[in-house]
């Protein structure tokens, strides 16, 4: 969900580029984004910007539906908020303009450009004149850290990967020993002094087992890594292409056979790496593969959020719940 505190940072970025008296923005709020509702929101707005010449209004009449009435509707929007406009008159004289959000639970669905705006006569800045004016959705353009993705949720579901592969491998490695060979030999390497299946095993339950909080579970490619940290590794070091084979052999490895397989979906990272794969089983685990590759970077980029740029808040919260779904679905299909 976008943040209040993201959308005033937003606001005070556009507002150094602008020269306008008056910038109305547009945030769309709704009971699955915001339980509280619009009124909190707004109430949240206010409070972030009580010493800055920022006026919020949640929006309860039917407006912004036609484009020949948007500048008429900007107008009785501004009528509304004459009280409120008029309290911070000594903050709009003092900054030359006036933020005006407006926070509805419906999308702007109108391609609006810049068009003239009668300011009313009790105006504080250019009462009486005609200026340039516009609405700007925020809703999809509102842009936060990596930082904000909320990693919680994806370090729970690796663990719980992770424990589920370790059930199924080890079931695999006393009841069919052949079938998992392949895949461990992947995990393991080829040096010389690679650890034996058991040790491979032995290491990674050993890990999982001093996990505390899993929401706090962080896999590592590093010396002795856990299941999917060897799985990540793998997917670090090999082509979409390449990685078929190893999907191959996870799907024998887990006995993918014999999960359900017929409902899983495949994250839109899988999508992207095009998978050209023979039967649904390996499609399943080259998923899986792929999925923890997507997860484990966005983990890791979030934790080094200072390194990179700001994305929007929207494309971070789409990415974080194909993710989660994509993995929450892994883990019931072993599970099954």
């Amino acid at each position: 969900m976008i943040k209040a505190s993201d959308v005033v940072e937003e606001i005070r970025i556009r507002r150094g580029r602008s020269e306008e008296p008056v910038r109305f923005y547009w945030v769309t709020v709704t009971r699955q984004t915001e339980p509280a509702g619009r009124g909190a929101f707004v109430t949240a707005v206010r409070q972030l910007t009580s010493a800055e010449a920022v006026c919020s209004i949640a929006l309860r009449t039917e407006r912004f539906k036609h484009p020949d009435t948007v500048m008429d509707d900007l107008a009785k929007t501004l009528g509304e908020v004459k009280s409120d406009v008029l309290a911070l008159k000594e903050r709009v004289e003092k900054t030359g303009s006036l933020d005006v959000v407006v926070v509805s639970r419906s999308s702007f669905e109108l391609a609006v450009n810049t068009s003239p705006l009668n300011l009313p006569e009790w105006f504080p800045v250019s009462p009486g004149q005609v200026v340039n004016a516009s609405v700007t959705d925020l809703t999809l353009r509102v842009e936060v850290p990596l930082s904000q993705v909320g990693t919680g949720e994806l370090c729970r579901l690796l663990y719980e990967l992770d424990c589920g592969l370790l059930r199924r491998i080890k079931a695999e490695l006393d009841a069919n020993r052949h079938s998992v060979e392949v895949f461990l030999d992947e995990c393991r390497g080829k040096t010389k002094r690679a650890a034996s299946y058991e040790e491979l095993i032995g290491v990674a339950e050993e890990k999982l087992g001093d996990v505390r909080n899993p929401r706090d579970y962080r896999p590592s490619t590093a010396k002795h890594p856990t299941l999917v940290g060897h799985i990540w590794r793998i997917a670090n070091r090999k082509s979409a292409y390449d990685l078929g084979k190893t999907a191959e052999n996870l799907a024998r490895a887990v006995r993918m056979e014999s999960a359900k397989v017929d409902g899983s979906r495949e994250a839109l990272l899988t999508a992207l790496a095009r998978p050209n794969l023979p039967g649904i089983e390996a499609r399943c685990a080259f998923n899986v593969i792929m999925s923890v590759q997507g997860a484990c970077r966005l983990i890791t980029a979030a934790a080094h959020a200072d390194r990179y740029g700001r994305y929007p808040a929207w494309l971070l919260r789409s990415l974080s719940l194909d993710l989660r779904m994509s993995l929450d679905d892994a883990v019931r299909l072993l599970a099954s």
